[in-house]
């Protein structure tokens, strides 16, 4: 049994942090043991009215961000009133500290903007955790993520941390990178709320499984050291609502006139040079630009070349699988097509390509569908063959054999708003059609920069490879190759060692996501972002660009 205790400003709480709790409560192995209120932090410095006024609007617009009382079944906790007037910063007496020492805890989690006595961060197992947002995550009364949107920053971090005592130290818990909601402040911190919410729990579901394998490293913050006055002034806050409106009416200038092409490409050098070099010479399959092309992954045999790729019907917005086989003629490639080799009612990407006791085989993404399956080509045609994981909304699966295990890398929709970008999970199974089970510390990472599968791993000087998309930016914007540090059922880590950019000087110079080996050549993908007038009554009448004729 673990138990635990909440630390909270007042007798209100958002409503977030009472989902957490919830989260923590729904565990039959984990207990809320005691509610510590102390008295609402006094603003010391003062704040200007518009900053005020457009926090106030913010949380009264956001369910999430709004303050509610603790429901009516949280009565039952036993609950202690912290008030040592003499010191508002340090509300809890000697009294108060003796009393949280006798309750047997493992962890409080604090809730507040209020110091805790540095007695309680050594009386409990394992310690105090408090959420980080950031840059301004610590400064006073400063709303995490300002400072990202403010500043332009692509990236907003967010830990989970166990206090060390010091206020530029701690013991990351959890951690993860989201990609910045730039145009609206309320949906940035809503996003992130969404994502952490689960975080305690999952760290509790870690120790009850593995006690001993606590990670006690030390993390230094790079804290920012802007002057609180200035941040909320009323020049700073009108500046800050002015980017967000900058922001808007970019991201509704996009949503309006931009429309995204991908076309797939061949690089004759292994993937290996990657590691090195970032901008070879691209031979595009389709010599247009104006077409939607995406994930190929192929293999080579006495035939020649084949690659799927995923194919999009812009009418629909929905993707299928596509073919081409390319063979020597003549002196001459000539390319031979196969439309929609593999087509369902749900939407279909990533046809990833596995060969195995001498069959191919094919795991599309079937994210909508909930299910990883695999495939195998039967009379001339993909028929399913096996599903592996069922009711799981897995994105870009990829599959590699390394050691005793079968490992499936692959991101989750659906489980937090960028949860398809930045969740990496991991399953393993010793068969490859037999039981497959979920690693010990899913999600095992959460970033935005180097999280989604990006293609086939590759093994480098004893070590696997693993492309993964960064989305920090844009969508697609770019590949990162990780080197894999440690690989087993209950730990993972991955170090980034080299980026993929588009080429600017190419057909499609905005994004790259997919990168693959066919022996001694590589295929991958690039993005071309048009904006147009006319892609306005695209998006309006639901009409279908002409495809090109290959």
């Amino acid at each position: 049994m673990i138990r635990f205790a909440i630390t909270m400003e007042g007798n209100l709480l958002e409503q977030w942090k009472v989902d957490c709790i919830k989260l923590l409560m729904n565990i039959p192995e984990v207990k809320l043991a005691m509610i510590v209120e102390v008295p609402k932090n006094p603003v010391v410095k003062k704040q200007s009215p518009l900053y005020r006024m457009y926090q106030s609007f913010v949380g009264l617009r956001s369910s999430l961000l709004k303050s509610v009382p603790l429901p009516d079944n949280f009565d039952k906790i036993h609950k202690i009133h912290c008030s040592n007037l003499a010191d508002l910063k340090n509300p809890y007496s000697k009294e108060d500290v003796d009393f949280i020492k006798g309750m047997d805890l493992d962890f409080i989690l604090h809730l507040g903007e209020t110091g805790i006595e540095d007695e309680l961060l050594n009386v409990t197992r394992y310690g105090v955790w408090t959420f980080r947002y950031g840059q301004s995550g610590w400064l006073p009364q400063v709303p995490g993520g300002w400072l990202e949107i403010r500043n332009n920053e692509p990236v907003t971090e967010v830990g989970l941390y166990r206090l060390t005592g010091n206020p530029q130290e701690g013991i990351a818990c959890r951690k993860g990178y989201f990609a910045t909601v730039c145009h609206s402040f309320r949906k940035n911190k809503e996003m992130l709320c969404q994502s952490i919410v689960n975080w305690p729990a999952l760290v509790c579901k870690e120790i009850l499984d593995y006690p001993i394998h606590q990670d006690e490293s030390i993390q230094v913050f790079s804290t920012t050291k802007s002057d609180y006055d200035t941040l909320t002034s009323t020049t700073e806050t009108a500046k800050f609502i002015a980017t967000t409106w900058k922001h808007k009416a970019r991201n509704l200038y996009k949503k309006l006139f931009c429309y995204e092409f991908w076309n797939v490409g061949i690089v004759h050098k292994p993937i290996q040079t990657f590691l090195d070099e970032q901008h070879p010479i691209i031979e595009w399959l389709v010599p247009k630009n104006k077409c939607y092309f995406a994930d190929p992954f192929g293999l080579k045999d006495e035939d020649g070349i084949h690659i799927l790729m995923e194919e999009v019907d812009h009418k629909v917005v929905k993707g299928y699988i596509s073919g081409v086989s390319m063979k020597r003629e003549t002196g001459k490639d000539a390319q031979y097509w196969s439309r929609s080799v593999l087509r369902l009612e749900s939407h279909m990407s990533y046809p990833y390509l596995l060969e195995y006791a001498g069959e191919v085989y094919c795991i599309p993404e079937t994210s909508e569908a909930r299910e990883v399956a695999v495939y195998k080509k039967r009379n001339g045609k993909w028929m399913k063959h096996k599903t592996l994981l069922e009711n799981f909304a897995a994105v870009d699966s990829t599959i590699i054999h390394h050691g005793a295990y079968w490992w499936l890398f692959c991101t989750k929709a659906d489980s937090s708003p960028q949860s398809d970008n930045n969740e990496l999970h991991i399953y393993y199974a010793k068969e490859l059609f037999g039981d497959w089970n979920p690693h010990h510390s899913n999600p095992v990472k959460v970033d935005i920069r180097s999280s989604r599968p990006a293609g086939t791993p590759f093994i480098h000087e004893n070590q696997i490879i693993r492309p993964a998309q960064d989305c920090s930016k844009t969508y697609g914007g770019r590949i990162v190759l990780n080197k894999v540090i440690t690989l087993t059922i209950d730990k993972f880590e991955e170090v980034v060692v080299s980026p993929v950019e588009p080429r600017e000087d190419s057909m499609y110079p905005d994004g790259v996501h997919t990168i693959s080996s066919i022996g001694e050549i590589t295929v991958l993908d690039g993005k071309k972002v048009d904006y147009s007038l006319f892609h306005l009554f695209r998006k309006l009448y639901k009409y279908k660009p002409v495809k090109e004729v290959l």
